[in-house]
């Protein structure tokens, strides 16, 4: 290559156009602008497990993302500007960057915690709910595992009751390996 067709490769490189990328302020003010977030969403924060739909979680919903547009620039009143910076303040954690709803918000720090290093594309595919729980079913297996292996304890209860809390110990193991199936088929697709 020559020295003019350098020249020429070098400035096409450089017009190339760069598409703008919502900053991590301009996604939460956007958040707070479409569902009119108030100071009293920084009280919920404080217990995150209150976004949880389901308390005691059957593993069985799988929750996908709903569509969120961001906006390119954030046009905020003092009171959301304040509330934006209070929710960054104290949900300071990579994951908040694919949050699309005020639960994700919440549920972003939980998340964080129990794995910190949750693919993007799972962050970007599923809501923060089902990837706390995908979390937590795997710890759960691994529990249960243990528990499988160890057998009832050193006190043998009733041959009835061993059968049952055996078969109980199945089924629960059997309900989470198939609720991991679950997102990790779907992430193969």
């Amino acid at each position: 290559m020559n020295l003019l067709q350098q020249i020429k490769s070098d400035r096409a490189q450089k017009k190339k156009k760069e598409f703008l990328r919502p900053t991590l302020f301009n996604r939460v003010s956007g958040l707070v602008k479409e569902y009119g977030l108030e100071e009293s969403f920084l009280e919920k924060l404080e217990s995150p497990e209150d976004f949880l739909q389901e308390k005691k979680a059957e593993f069985a919903r799988v929750r996908k993302k709903q569509p969120f547009r961001i906006p390119l620039f954030s046009l905020s009143e003092q009171k959301e500007y304040s509330l934006t910076l209070a929710i960054l303040d104290k949900m300071n954690n990579p994951y908040l960057e694919f949050a699309q709803s005020p639960e994700e918000i919440a549920l972003s720090k939980l998340l964080f915690e129990l794995n910190p290093s949750v693919e993007t594309e799972k962050l970007e595919r599923y809501h923060f709910e089902t990837l706390l729980q995908y979390e937590r079913a795997k710890i759960n297996i691994k529990e249960l595992a243990y528990r499988r292996e160890m057998g009832p304890g050193v006190e043998k209860p009733n041959l009835e009751n061993e059968g049952l809390l055996q078969d109980s110990l199945e089924k629960r193991m059997e309900q989470l390996e198939s609720f991991i199936a679950k997102i990790e088929e779907s992430q193969v697709k």
